[in-house]
């Protein structure tokens, strides 16, 4: 799927605090034909940091030769500072930092 699809829209997001063990899974999506997202890698670890998802997307990299048009993914830097380490910039309009609900929840509130 990756290989299919992956040069037009790749989703990059993070599930949290869904288990007891201190690991989190960061999903890698993409859009399918029918404009879908369907998960084409998964990413476990204790650590969300952008060391540990470099080593990801370069290990990903290997196996997949991808440029996609328009990446998508949450509001943190972890993301984009471990894509561009690992794969290389992308033009200023083609990222999209999506805000989690909580943060704008955040910001609603600062503002009333």
């Amino acid at each position: 799927m990756l290989n299919v699809y992956g040069n037009d829209t790749i989703c990059l997001d993070f599930t949290q605090g869904m288990n007891a063990y201190g690991f989190d899974l960061a999903t890698v999506l993409v859009l399918d034909d029918k404009r879908e997202g369907f998960p084409a890698a998964f990413i476990l670890s204790n650590w969300q940091d952008s060391k540990v998802l470099s080593l990801a997307f370069v290990a990903l990299m290997e196996y997949v030769s991808i440029s996609p048009k328009v990446l998508m993914m949450d509001d943190t830097e972890s993301f984009s500072i471990a894509w561009r380490t690992a794969v290389g910039v992308l033009g200023k309009k083609n990222v999209v930092h999506v805000a989690s609900e909580q943060k704008l929840e955040e910001k609603y509130f600062k503002i009333n």
